[in-house]
């Protein structure tokens, strides 16, 4: 579990983490012993699945540096995923499951931008070849209308938090995430991996809240704000499925 920490973590995310800590350690300690029940709860453990969670954080540096360091501590000690969630999500106390289950290359879940006009951290990327320049280049777009509470593959996932087969980064280059690029960290890793063969997803079901001013940001603020219904009515949904793109 790696969290990338610029030094301005909100309480209200410390506690979630906590509460998560909390959860996966029960989660842990059943998986050790064979049981799938606690005080009640039932955990979604698959049979003969044992597992052990460490934490990485790396603060006060750029978040792609910080992503490279926690991606190389889990690749160097032998870890089977990474788990990366940022200092500002409110996240599901099973989102580690959640996310799991799927048994994908990349996986992220849903969230939104902090700041207004709020968006889909879910993207579709467009490539094309500079005959100016003599290179090629890409072009991301948020996906708007995208299938509702449902596991898509797409071009590309924000990494508020996305779990990551550490086979992907064994198998591509270092550094994972620091690029001369204008896109982001995330966008940028889920374009180099999709060149190297991978797959990306999102489970739009499982869903986080962004902290920020002067709210959290949820589905429903993007849907009120954007009045997503009606979008939905014209366009349907559109994302990039199975190699395929819907607009």
């Amino acid at each position: 579990m790696g969290y990338p920490n610029e030094g301005h973590t909100l309480v209200d995310a410390y506690d979630n983490r906590l509460l998560m800590m909390y959860h996966l350690g029960i989660l842990q300690t059943l998986s050790h012993f064979n049981k799938k029940e606690y005080a009640g709860v039932k955990f979604d453990i698959p049979d003969n699945t044992e597992f052990e969670f460490y934490q990485a954080t790396v603060g006060n540096v750029l978040t792609p540096i910080a992503r490279d360091r926690i991606a190389k501590m889990a690749v160097d000690e032998g870890m089977d995923y990474l788990f990366f969630i940022d200092d500002d999500m409110i996240c599901p106390t099973d989102l580690f499951e959640r996310l799991y289950k799927h048994q994908k290359d990349i996986v992220g879940a849903l969230a939104f931008t902090r700041f207004p006009p709020h968006k889909p951290v879910i993207y579709a990327l467009t490539q094309g070849y500079d005959e100016v320049e003599k290179k090629s280049y890409y072009i991301s777009k948020a996906v708007l209308t995208y299938p509702k509470d449902t596991l898509v593959e797409c071009d590309a996932v924000g990494f508020g938090a996305v779990l990551i087969n550490v086979e992907v980064l064994k198998k591509m280059s270092s550094p994972w995430f620091v690029a001369a690029t204008g896109a982001g960290e995330d966008i940028q890793f889920c374009f180099d991996a999709g060149k190297a063969g991978f797959k990306v997803y999102m489970d739009t079901a499982t869903k986080l809240g962004h902290l920020g001013p002067p709210k959290n940001v949820t589905e429903e603020v993007y849907e009120e704000e954007t009045n997503n219904k009606e979008l939905r009515e014209i366009y349907g949904s559109s994302v990039r499925f199975n190699g395929e793109k819907y607009d």
